[in-house]
């Protein structure tokens, strides 16, 4: 059985919708600044991690829950030579609007303490290593429920002209279409019909990072889609507009703090095992997670 103070480790489950989890300490890996197609919850066991979003930083201390909407650009860093222990779930927007019609468009505090909701959070953690997918399909539920009714609200998005908005939707649709590759300024700025300049100043504001950053950020995350089902690493490089193998590694390290090579044997473990259970050996029974113990909220 893996000690958690070894990992992190992260696993893409498809049968729970693309629920992506990730569990571990960072000790001296700062986490770049990026996004996710979902919510991000990470409940902190130890240490201090700081947080950083829409231009404001958040320490978060142990039994502490970091919050992120879908989109929202964030980074983080250790607050201290421990750095700090952590175990997280990214939600697609697709669950998400499966609990709530807005459940994909909404605002959050990015720091909060809510002993029910790290009680849900450790229910569900737990019941990745010994129960059944309806099991754990019905915690997962009950977390993201109790989170947007407890903690969101429809957040006043800032205006845009039509034009812009549309310049960059056919942008995203663009760079979308053509992951393999490298895309230049001028290229897209053709298609979307803008001034090069113009368009980079319209898609970093609405989106919060530029088109490059966007584009990189989409090719990592169809290389997490490709390695979770057992893709060779070379391949998925090549597919995703990677130099290379090395190239792939280097950035996936710094994304994650977890390797290709490791992300993608786990998940052969995974695809050649029970399917809705995690093996021991590529993951701990949580039972040490923080929080409230069990009697905290009724089965």
């Amino acid at each position: 059985m893996l000690d958690i103070d070894a990992l992190p480790r992260g696993l893409k489950l498809h049968y729970l919708g693309g629920l992506e989890i990730v569990a571990g300490r960072y000790r001296d890996h700062t986490l770049p600044r990026h996004s996710h197609d979902g919510l991000m919850l990470s409940l902190l066991g130890d240490g201090i991690q700081k947080v950083h979003y829409k231009g404001a930083s958040h320490n978060a201390g142990a039994g502490s829950i970091v919050a992120i909407p879908p989109h929202g650009v964030h980074g983080a860093e250790p607050e201290g030579s421990d750095g700090w222990m952590f175990h997280s779930i990214t939600v697609p927007v697709d669950v998400l609007e499966s609990v709530h019609p807005e459940g994909g468009r909404f605002a959050c505090q990015s720091v909060m303490v809510d002993d029910v909701l790290s009680h849900l959070f450790k229910r569900l953690f737990t019941s990745f290593t010994g129960e059944s997918a309806l099991h754990q399909e019905t915690a997962l539920f009950r977390l993201v429920e109790h989170f947007l009714k407890a903690h969101t609200h429809i957040s006043d998005f800032p205006q845009h002209r039509r034009t812009e908005k549309r310049a960059v939707e056919i942008s995203k649709d663009y760079l979308a279409d053509n992951l393999d590759r490298n895309v230049t300024l001028d290229e897209l700025a053709k298609v979307a019909r803008m001034d090069k300049f113009l368009l980079v100043r319209c898609f970093t504001d609405i989106l919060g990072i530029s088109p490059h950053a966007w584009h990189r950020q989409r090719q990592f995350q169809k290389s997490l889609e490709l390695l979770s089902r057992g893709a060779r690493i070379a391949e998925v490089a090549a597919q995703t507009g990677f130099a290379d193998q090395s190239h792939l590694t280097r950035v996936f390290k710094k994304m994650t703090g977890i390797t290709p090579g490791t992300y993608r044997k786990d998940h052969l473990t995974l695809l050649t095992g029970r399917g809705s259970v995690l093996p021991p050996d590529i993951w701990p029974r949580l039972h040490d997670l923080p929080g409230p113990d069990n009697r905290a909220v009724s089965s």
